[in-house]
């Protein structure tokens, strides 16, 4: 029988939010007897090739109701928690969702939306708990998949070049927008409102010995990269003028604040991962999913994430992704 392993270190980049993450994971506990792996990735892996990943949506901090429809909002909880298995390139089999609501009407439309993000990706509900509060509404979701070969965020290595999938900052600008009084194009609050989680392809680029490296955009391409080179023991150069900004950011909020969502906004639940030269085909990608992928950097020697933006050396990326525990947050 083989030994209990010991969880190790918790490689995240750098916030204060992974921070009190690394302080929480305790390195010396031992992985259960069945535990392939355990913290520091987008989800747990079981021997057998079972996936679980957990997620929370919090009114006030994940998202407002005067912005979205209740349905909405749990089909983003849904969406959200089940692009953590797309990370791990796992199949989507089911989900179990636990509320916390004052209302029957709120509970049934947000279970509403919840099944329906939960059938778009092949999976059912399978459980979860129910509670009355006064307080804000809450949803936690726990998704289980399967996968054959998991993705992981370590696997990066030096001479990698780093993709992304679809365009980046939709999402985050129908916030902007949001916040200061007004209100979204529809391209943008759909953006937000219902993303779609990549399971198919994550499940592609992995089972296809395409990604070396892989992990969802939650956070933004900056602190989500930053996770990717901390978890390989590398360093990330990504090229500004090669990443993929969404256009309806750029009408937005202009091409500056434009590519600073795509960099540190979050929401995008696409995928970026690593990969050897030459191993991505982007027009097969665009017609099997049609979804077309970019080249925003490479990986070297070293480590954090560097940004080149063309006409001088690349600079250190000194600010992150979205962190609930800075004082910066959107």
């Amino acid at each position: 029988m083989t030994s209990p392993r010991a969880i190790g270190p918790v490689r995240f980049g750098p916030g204060a939010e992974f921070d009190l993450i690394r302080r929480l994971v305790n390195p010396d506990d031992l992985l259960p007897v069945g535990v392939s792996l355990g913290p520091g990735d987008d989800a747990a892996v079981l021997e057998g090739g079972w996936v679980l990943s957990t997620d929370i949506s919090l009114e006030g901090v994940h998202f407002r109701r005067v912005w979205l429809e209740d349905k909405e909002i749990g089909f983003r909880a849904v969406s959200c928690a089940l692009s953590d298995l797309a990370a791990m390139a796992a199949v989507p089999v089911g989900v179990f969702v636990s509320m916390a609501a004052n209302d029957e009407e709120v509970v049934e439309a947000l279970q509403s939306g919840c099944r329906e993000a939960a059938s778009e990706a092949g999976a059912v509900i399978l459980g979860g708990d129910l509670s009355n509060t006064s307080g804000p509404v809450f949803i936690d979701v726990v998704g289980l998949g399967s996968t054959n070969r998991p993705g992981l965020r370590s696997g990066a290595i030096t001479g990698n070049e780093i993709w992304v999938t679809g365009r980046l900052g939709a999402s985050s600008t129908a916030v902007r927008v949001w916040q200061r009084g007004g209100e979204p194009p529809p391209e943008a609050r759909k953006a937000f409102a219902r993303p779609s989680p990549r399971c198919e392809e994550g499940y592609y680029l992995v089972e296809q010995g395409i990604a070396n490296a892989l992990i969802d955009i939650s956070d933004g391409l900056a602190g989500d990269s930053a996770h990717l080179a901390a978890a390989s023991g590398v360093q990330i150069v990504l090229e500004a003028a090669a990443i993929p900004v969404a256009p309806i950011a750029v009408e937005v909020l202009g091409p500056e604040e434009a590519l600073q969502v795509a960099l540190h906004g979050g929401e995008d639940y696409e995928l970026c991962f690593a990969a050897g030269p030459d191993a991505v085909d982007p027009s097969y990608f665009q017609d099997h999913f049609g979804l077309e992928i970019t080249r925003v950097g490479h990986v070297c020697e070293g480590s954090g994430v560097w940004i080149d933006q063309g006409g001088s050396d690349p600079e250190p990326l000194m600010r992150s992704g979205f962190d609930h525990y800075a004082a910066d947050v959107l």
